[in-house]
């Protein structure tokens, strides 16, 4: 006897004509199909509920599902099936449940369900989800921007519809816009298996492409020469030599966000970290910058958020030249505040529009675009002024931790998989160093092919030397070589 009383056990056989309910624990085999039937533990609403499983072909099948449930039951490990919840209503239970996420996340998971997990998989019965839905939705997700087969699958025009008509929404899907979606997925599914609607995440073992970061690479004089004949980056992430971000530099010495641009190409600021930096936070004096807030784009709106990580909230430490270029850029803003009077808006961040209100992330990054593309130089997206700083201080500390700490990393292993381009010259010193340490004796200098336009009479007193010896020679000159062992070398 359980708390719930009595289990009522049933099969229901299914004949070519009608259904005949059975309410016996005695198996009564008829024509057909078998079905197994049990009284699952009343519900929130108190009701009598009743689970049907099947169908099956034998007797023997339908009793060993049924004592396998009637045993979860009485377990409490049984699966609480709702045969009517569909994927769709799931999904958008789940992430109304998701009371802690912040405001960019569950951004990133609004526009993953309504872009691609809702019109891919919303249709389908919880239950019914299997791994090959979810492989069919991936392989749809990745023929957008790409031109359209001749018959294109279902899944693929229900994506297509749910997309804006716009540039950025007909570009291809990158293999990490793939590999977030299917985050999002797992965590949904991962949920619906610890609250025991699905037995299983069918998601668990679909396969994507591998998750590599791509590595910085230097704009090097060659790779600065083919991008100029092709317009084609070597790499998506690409990194400014000392004397390109100088010429950076020098050409938005007059861009009213010249501060910002020198904090980070110098610091390594993330966006969000430099808009939503507050003059409280900057000890002009100790020449310090504690990062400890930022501001975020979502959407359209722009919201005050806490670092990315633990690990992301840090002192930095300011040279003197950022120190002098924050100085002259206050007293300017102090001027501006002064000049509007009440129309200015006192936000108290380092870096605001001319009357003081606060910068829209995105714009930044648009005005850091324009300002490169005019400047003539090598193309680096704003995020990369990070890979600069990190290679910037680690050419000049050779400090790996150090650089990390900068960049408010957990481990330098990030750091040095992703953020740290070796500088040529760097790498030229590291292997003169290297060959440096071990000594060689004194050797002559091997035989050189002697110019044309040396004097016959000079030429023939180089006529008897043998190869190895110091002095001219050139090809057929040399006599051949008569001290090898093997006479398979010297014929």
């Amino acid at each position: 006897m359980d708390a719930e009383g009595p289990l009522v056990v049933e099969i229901t056989v299914t004949p070519s004509a009608a259904i005949h309910r059975i309410r016996t624990s005695v198996f009564v085999v008829l024509h057909g199909t078998w079905w197994g039937r049990y009284d699952a533990p009343r519900g929130a609403d108190g009701k009598r509920r009743q689970v049907k499983l099947g169908p099956y072909a034998t007797k023997k099948d339908a009793e060993a599902a049924l004592a396998e449930q009637v045993r979860d039951v009485r377990h409490g490990t049984h699966v609480a099936a709702e045969r009517g919840l569909t994927v769709a209503r799931y999904l958008e239970d789940w992430l109304a449940g998701k009371v802690r996420l912040d405001d960019s996340t569950r951004h990133s998971y609004r526009q993953h369900l309504d872009l691609y997990l809702l019109p891919g998989l919303g249709h389908l019965r919880l239950v019914d989800l299997r791994d090959t839905d979810v492989e069919a939705l991936y392989d749809a997700m990745r023929l957008i921007g790409h031109p359209a087969p001749v018959r294109p699958s279902q899944t693929l025009l229900r994506l297509l519809e749910a997309r804006t008509d716009t540039a950025s929404a007909r570009r291809p899907l990158s293999d990490g816009t793939l590999r977030r979606v299917h985050s999002t997925l797992m965590s949904a599914l991962n949920t619906a298996v610890k609250r025991r609607k699905v037995a299983a995440n069918p998601a668990l073992h679909v396969e994507l492409a591998t998750g590599r970061a791509e590595k910085a690479l230097l704009w090097t004089e060659h790779r600065v020469e083919a991008w100029q004949r092709t317009g084609a980056r070597p790499s998506p992430v690409m990194v400014w030599t000392p004397e390109q971000a100088g010429g950076f530099l020098d050409y938005a010495a007059t861009d009213d966000l010249y501060a910002l641009w020198h904090l980070v190409l110098f610091r390594g600021l993330r966006r969000g970290e430099a808009v939503g930096l507050p003059w409280s936070d900057v000890d002009l004096d100790a020449g310090s910058v504690r990062i400890g807030a930022t501001l975020l784009q979502v959407g359209h709106r722009v919201i005050a958020g806490g670092t990315k990580s633990a690990t992301s909230a840090r002192t930095i430490s300011l040279d003197a030249g950022t120190l002098g270029v924050l100085r002259a850029h206050r007293a300017r803003q102090v001027s501006m505040r002064d000049e509007l009077g009440a129309a200015y808006i006192d936000t108290g961040l380092v870096f605001t529009k001319p009357d003081g209100a606060p910068l829209q992330p995105d714009s930044v990054s648009q005005r850091w675009d324009r300002l490169v593309t005019r400047s003539g130089l090598p193309p680096v997206r704003f995020h990369d002024t990070r890979h600069v700083a990190a290679s910037l201080t680690y050419r000049a500390t050779r400090d790996l931790k150090l650089t990390s700490q900068m960049l408010g990393h957990a481990s330098t292993a990030v750091t040095e998989a992703i953020y740290v381009s070796v500088f040529a010259d760097v790498e030229r010193e590291a292997a003169d160093a290297a060959a440096a340490l071990v000594p060689r004796a004194q050797r002559p200098v091997p035989t050189l092919c002697p110019p044309e336009t040396m004097d016959p009479a000079e030429r023939a007193a180089f006529a008897g030397i043998v190869a190895g010896q110091e002095g001219w020679g050139r090809w057929g000159l040399n006599p051949r070589p008569t001290d090898y062992e093997s006479a398979a070398l010297t014929g």
